[in-house]
């Protein structure tokens, strides 16, 4: 009876805890990662590994600092990687394509000894919930290549080339947690007499701010690349492996539109064995980015486009390439104004050029019969607003300039203004200079001086005329007393 009792009382729990631990387990998959530490018991091998069997004289040897895993490591460093400084010299560093995206590295060098220390600054915690990472920290459970250096074997060199790790640094997460860091294999290359190499292969092979596919391999001679139509000349850096061999770089200047084929030839040692390594470079017909848009400060988006040909622009542009929101575009521009033509697709209007300005970000619409160009702003002529008023003395009148005719308004002195907007919205008056065909910012002249000082002169000859009447008055009486004294009146008797 008890027996009874007792299973069913365990089939009742596992009737009610088996849902509620299903439950648990769906929403720990469910859950967004949460943020792990690096816990005390986190082990991380650093070792050196290289795929050459041997070192020759004056050849080059590649070698890859490992991490055995990557337990959410942040940064890590200072790692120093030594080797004979009488056996091989410093070539090149290059960081490993596994945390390439995440970490950025400095890296310097001193006989002898290179000192690598990397950060990843990608990662980001949660604003919400500190215990969540928006952008999550670097974590592999395998090998993982944190770095590759390349070093020359000397030529009068002998015995092994050692490369080892000299001190591991301290490798630890966002939170200041470190992992248990040892040193594991290292390099010991034996290295070999040549007396006349016929090695012909390439150690590098890169074009600067151009990706090649695929990734160089010294075994690997045939590549690809594309660049933008404003390219016409890349910088080929070709390396070869034995530093006896000679390397002659073509086509690599002067692009044309389409494919284009850069050689590079290497020549080994013996004067013999040669190698070819091509790059089918393709030189953009446009000059436009792909998806290359515009966004201005009122949040509205345009599309770059080519500029046609034999189009008219204003005077004094003149083609040329600028970088606008990011992009390597062609604009024109013209000496000591801060604007730029773009040509542009507003998404509804037939392309046109508009006016940027990358200062305040407006794009402004450029219409040849009602444009003023200025040394510091773009004017569009506007009609004078209603809450503005035209100044005294002025009527409305149009002035032909030549080259457009513009309305506004003429003085009795033929001064002429009119009413323009700047880029910004901005409106005012500008006076036109027919001497130079300049704007300048229209202020009447303050005439209160002048008034002031046409009453004060009022004022004085008023009180001058008094003061004179005054004194003739003064001496009137002053002659009459005299005069009276002088010639008495005799008494009537």
């Amino acid at each position: 009876m008890g027996n009874g009792k007792g299973h069913k009382t365990a089939r009742m729990i596992r009737m009610f805890f088996g849902p509620v631990a299903a439950l648990v387990l769906t929403l720990a998959l469910l859950l967004p990662f949460r943020a792990q530490g690096v816990s005390a018991a986190s082990k991380i091998i650093l070792s050196v590994e290289t795929d050459a069997k041997s070192a020759a004289q004056g050849n080059i040897v590649t070698v890859r600092v490992v991490a055995d895993n990557m337990p959410g490591i942040t940064e890590f460093g200072p790692v120093i990687l030594s080797y004979e400084a009488d056996e091989a010299e410093y070539i090149s560093f290059s960081q490993g394509k596994d945390i390439s995206g995440n970490f950025v590295f400095v890296e310097t060098q001193e006989k002898g000894k290179i000192t690598v220390s990397a950060e990843d600054q990608n990662v980001r915690k949660s604003e919400t919930d500190p215990d969540l990472y928006e952008v999550e920290p670097f974590r592999s459970d395998n090998k993982v290549t944190l770095f590759m250096v390349s070093l020359r074997v000397k030529p009068e060199s002998s015995g092994n080339l050692n490369i080892r790790i000299e001190n591991t640094g301290v490798f630890k997460n966002d939170s200041g947690e470190k992992a248990d860091v040892v040193k594991g294999a290292f390099v010991s290359l034996p290295i070999s007499a040549t007396n006349i190499s016929k090695d012909a292969t390439l150690a590098f092979l890169s074009l600067k701010d151009v990706y090649i596919t695929p990734d160089f391999n010294p075994n690997i001679t045939d590549y690809s690349a594309t660049v933008e139509r404003a390219v016409t000349e890349v910088q080929v850096t070709a390396t070869a492996n034995n530093m006896f061999a000679s390397v002659v770089i073509e086509n690599n200047k002067n692009l044309q539109v389409g494919m284009n084929v850069i050689i590079i030839d290497i020549t080994a040692q013996d004067g013999e064995t040669k190698m070819r390594y091509t790059v089918h470079i393709t030189r953009k017909e446009s000059y436009v980015p792909d998806n290359a848009t515009l966004v201005d400060a009122a949040g509205k988006t345009y599309t770059f486009l080519d500029i046609p040909e034999n189009i008219t622009v204003p005077e004094g542009f003149v083609q040329t390439m600028r970088v606008i929101n990011g992009y390597s575009v062609q604009t024109y521009a013209r000496d000591g104004v801060a604007s730029v033509l773009l040509y542009l697709f507003d998404g509804t209007n037939p392309p046109a050029f508009y006016f940027y300005n990358p200062t305040g970000k407006t794009v402004t619409a450029y219409d040849p019969d009602n444009t003023i160009i200025r040394t510091s702003k773009i004017l569009k002529i506007s009609a004078l607003p209603e809450n503005i008023q035209v100044p005294a003395g002025f009527v409305a009148a149009t002035y032909d300039t030549g080259r457009i005719v513009l309305k506004g308004y003429a003085d009795k002195n033929s001064n002429f203004i009119c009413f323009l907007v700047d880029e910004n919205g901005i409106g005012d008056f500008y006076i036109y200079n027919p001497e130079n065909g300049s704007f300048q910012l229209y202020r009447p002249a303050d005439r209160r001086p002048e008034i002031l000082y046409k009453y004060m002169f009022e004022v004085f000859l008023i009180i001058a005329i008094i003061e004179a009447v005054s004194l003739i008055i003064t001496v009137y009486m002053v002659r009459k007393i005299i005069s009276d004294k002088a010639n008495p009146r005799p008494k009537r008797v």
